[in-house]
């Protein structure tokens, strides 16, 4: 079997979960695979260059000679999804269609957008890959599969006795990430315990200048920006990891996992999507005010942590991007070729 993997809306700069799925596809199925990307096609405005991608991308389709089995579109954005089509519709390829994360009314050309995606994907695609089970129903007619993401587990073997930081966070700086109720957990976990630490992986969008601002004389955190996988490093030092996300942007991401996987018990805020995944080693709360006790009473209890990072552990360890991927990969050869 022959997969092309369509990433041409990838963009530089850190990663996003549907990009370390993609990735992970290339590194772990076991066929022949290739990945179009426009990673160097990047300049201002960005409306010019992102229709620029989808132009190039439908040219390099109607004249792509070569023979694939299966198209994957690896995201629901339009420089994906349009040149997918195109090799479905003109070339008769089978189209498996990625669609991860339901859009955020706030950014409307992506939440508009999506709902045309949306309906293409169900008149055309033969099969999509969505995030967990509990976005199977978006697409009831279809043929699908699901994969979360994954870790690497092997990264988080090592020593993680020496704590550096009492609470790590992972991802962008943005209001769908709950950096504001991150902002306020933390002035109020410093008032509680003024030796605490915070370190922050991650930026873009409002930025590390945003929180530097909001907290004001609040400190104790370590900015450090966008990292690899040197970032299992910052997780084994850390004691505990928490995913601040709100009610409003209820979604599930891989960031707090890969922590939980180097023995960090989690906190977030109690969301239908957590409910529905049942982590252990996970703690979720109704309030800021809960959310930043907890994180106190991890820090002044070893004992507690340790234990609810040991079953933290555990938990994490079923989302090894191997047995995940290669789970994927069967699922979709049953589905469109058996």
């Amino acid at each position: 079997m022959k997969v092309l993997i369509i990433a041409n809306a990838r963009y530089k700069g850190g990663l996003s979960g549907s990009d370390a799925i993609y990735e992970n596809f290339r590194k772990y199925w076991p066929c022949e695979t290739a990945v179009s990307e426009f990673i160097d096609l990047d300049y201002k405005p960005f409306t010019i260059c992102y229709f620029d991608r989808i132009v190039r991308g439908c040219f390099r389709a109607l004249f792509d000679t070569r023979d694939f089995d299966i198209v994957y579109s690896a995201s629901d954005f339009l420089p994906d999804v349009i040149r997918a089509i195109i090799y479905k519709v003109i070339k008769r390829k089978k189209w498996t269609a990625g669609y991860y994360l339901n859009a955020f009314r706030e950014n409307s050309v992506h939440f508009y957008t999506q709902k045309m995606v949306k309906w293409l994907i169900n008149k055309l695609a033969d099969m999509v890959i969505v995030t967990n089970k509990t976005m199977m129903d978006i697409f009831p007619d279809k043929k699908k599969t699901w994969i979360n993401g994954g870790i690497e587990y092997s990264l988080s073997i090592g020593d993680n006795k020496h704590k550096y930081y009492d609470v790590v966070f992972c991802g962008r700086i943005h209001s769908s990430k709950g950096v504001d109720g991150m902002i306020n957990i933390w002035k109020l976990v410093r008032d509680k315990k003024p030796t605490a630490s915070l370190a922050i992986i991650g930026d873009g969008d409002l930025g590390k200048d945003y929180i530097k601002k909001s907290l004001g004389m609040c400190n104790g955190v370590t900015y450090l920006g966008y990292m690899g996988k040197e970032r299992y490093k910052i997780f084994k030092q850390s004691k505990i990891v928490i995913y601040p996300t709100p009610l409003k942007y209820d979604h599930f991401s891989m960031a707090p996992v890969e922590a939980m996987s180097c023995g960090c018990p989690c906190v977030s805020f109690d969301t239908p999507t957590i409910a529905a995944m049942d982590p252990k080693g996970w703690v979720w709360v109704a309030t800021i005010q809960d959310f930043a006790n907890v994180i106190v009473e991890f820090i002044n209890n070893d004992d507690l942590r340790i234990k609810a990072g040991e079953q933290a552990r555990q938990w994490a360890r079923q989302f090894e991007y191997k047995d995940q991927v290669t789970r994927v990969f069967n699922n979709i050869k049953q589905e469109l070729f058996i």
